[in-house]
């Protein structure tokens, strides 16, 4: 086995111990996404949908670390007011940054037309979006780590 082989399954294990010493479910992947006991994660491009046995529970996952904690207390039948909680603040990051990222996009646009006047205004509402996406990713942070 070569080395780089033999340096990944350690990594793999380690982070797995590790995942079961805090009272997590190792993922493992499957040819539909990452399985984590009875929940899918399903990628759709930058987001994910949780699937539990087969049933859409949560739609439009923006960060992996919500859709690996979602998936962990679905899988264990914690449901609580926190999931929810963390969900929606997942969401609102969501739609700050898509909406940050669209802004970026316009600007750039603006800037090779020429049109200066709009990549200035394009510009404001973009710093605006992304420090409002950041604002959310640490609520976000907040509510993994309560």
């Amino acid at each position: 086995m070569p080395a780089f082989q033999q340096k990944l399954d350690s990594i793999i294990a380690r982070t797995n111990r590790k995942l079961i010493e805090s009272n997590q479910i190792p993922p493992k992947k499957t040819d539909r996404g990452i399985l984590v006991g009875d929940v899918l994660i399903a990628s759709d491009g930058p987001i994910k949908n949780l699937y539990k046995n087969n049933h859409l529970v949560y739609t439009e996952v923006s960060l992996n670390v919500v859709a690996i904690k979602l998936a962990n207390l679905l899988a264990r039948n914690y449901y609580t007011t926190d999931m929810h909680k963390l969900y929606n603040a997942d969401q609102r990051y969501g739609k700050w940054f898509h909406e940050s990222q669209f802004l970026r996009a316009k600007y750039e646009k603006s800037l090779s037309n020429k049109e200066f006047d709009k990549a200035d205004v394009f510009w404001a509402r973009y710093c605006e979006s992304k420090e409002r996406a950041l604002g959310a990713k640490r609520a976000v942070e907040s509510l993994l780590n309560s």
